[in-house]
C-alpha cells in the first residue's frame, strides 16, 4: 500500500482557493495523498492546484464522473465520453495524478429500468479499451468503479467488473473497488476483493452509511487482511460527500450532514484507519 489519501468532496465539489487551502492541512493531519473531483476539464484550474500540491508535498489522484449525454456503452454518446475523459486524462497528467477513479462507464443515475444489453457490454469494452489507449500514451491509469444498483444498471458487481477487464484487456484500464457500495451488492466484501484482485487499481475506504471510517458496519479488519491477501500496492483513499453540495446530492441521495464536519470525518477516518495497519 503507497498509502492514505482523502477525496476532497468530503468537503466540495469545486477547486478553488478555499479548497486549494486545505491541502497543506491535509497534509499536517497526516495524509499522504489527495483526490480532486475534476468535472469539468475545460474549467479546471490546472495550473493552480499543481502549484498547490507541489507546495503542501501531497501526491494526487483524480476522480471523475461522466456528465449527461455522455456514457461509453452506446454508440451515439461514446464520442462524447470519449472526449470528455481526454480532457480529463490531460488535466490529470498535468497534475501528476497516476489514476484517474470512479463511474466511467455511464453518468451516475442512468437507470432504464432493465440491465444492459450484449451491445451495450460490447460497446463498453470497445470504448474502455480506446480509452486506454489515450490514458496510457499519458502515463494515467483509469480505474472503473462498480456502483450499486440504485446508481446504475452497468457493472454493479466485482465480478462484472472482473470480466469487464478480461474483455477490455489494457494495462491502462482497471478497477476502483469502493467498500460502500460493495457492502450492498456483496455477499462477502473481503472475498470480493481477493476476487477482483488481479484488476484492482484504486481503493476507496467508506463507510456502509459514507459517514467516518470504522464507524459503521464494514468489516474493516477483514477487509484489511484482503487487500494485504491480494497484494494491493496502491492508495487507499477515504471517500464521503458533504451533505451540503448540489452537484452530487440528487446522485447520492445523501441529504443529511455525515459527520460533525468535515475535518472531524478526515481526522477520525484516519486515525482508524492507522489502527488496521497496527494491528498488521
Amino acid at each position: 500500500m503507497r498509502g492514505f489519501g482523502i477525496n476532497l468532496l468530503v468537503w466540495s465539489s469545486q477547486i478553488g482557493p478555499k479548497e486549494r487551502a486545505l491541502l497543506p492541512v491535509l497534509a499536517e493531519m497526516g495524509y499522504a495523498a489527495v483526490e480532486i473531483p475534476l468535472f469539468a476539464p475545460e474549467r479546471f484550474p490546472t495550473a493552480e492546484t499543481a502549484a498547490a500540491l507541489r507546495d503542501s508535498g501531497l501526491a494526487c489522484t483524480v476522480s471523475t464522473a461522466l456528465p449527461t449525454g455522455c456514457g461509453l456503452i452506446d454508440a451515439a454518446t461514446a464520442p462524447a465520453g470519449l472526449a470528455f475523459l481526454r480532457g480529463v486524462i490531460g488535466c490529470a497528467a498535468a497534475l501528476g495524478a497516476g489514476i484517474i477513479c470512479g463511474p466511467l462507464a455511464l453518468p451516475v443515475g442512468d437507470l432504464r429500468g432493465r440491465g444492459y444489453t450484449a451491445q451495450e457490454w460490447t460497446t463498453a469494452v470497445e470504448t474502455l479499451r480506446a480509452a486506454g489507449k489515450v490514458a496510457a500514451d499519458a502515463g494515467v491509469t483509469l480505474a472503473l468503479e462498480p456502483l450499486n444498483r440504485f446508481e446504475t444498471f452497468f457493472i454493479n458487481t466485482v465480478a462484472q467488473g472482473a470480466r469487464l477487464m478480461d474483455e477490455v484487456s489494457h494495462p491502462a484500464v482497471g478497477l476502483l473497488l469502493d467498500t460502500f457500495h460493495m457492502h450492498i451488492e456483496e455477499k462477502s466484501t473481503p472475498a470480493a476483493l481477493v476476487e477482483g484482485a488481479r484488476h484492482l487499481r484504486h481503493f476507496h475506504a467508506s463507510e456502509n452509511d459514507r459517514g467516518i471510517v470504522g464507524s459503521g458496519q464494514v468489516p474493516w479488519p477483514a477487509v484489511w487482511a484482503a487487500l494485504q491477501q491480494s497484494g494491493y500496492t496502491g492508495w487507499v483513499t477515504v471517500e464521503s460527500f458533504n451533505a451540503f453540495l448540489p452537484e452530487l446530492a440528487g446522485a447520492t441521495c445523501i441529504w443529511r450532514p455525515l459527520a460533525p464536519d468535515p475535518a472531524t470525518l478526515a481526522r477520525e477516518s484516519l486515525a482508524f484507519l492507522h489502527t488496521l495497519t497496527e494491528r498488521g
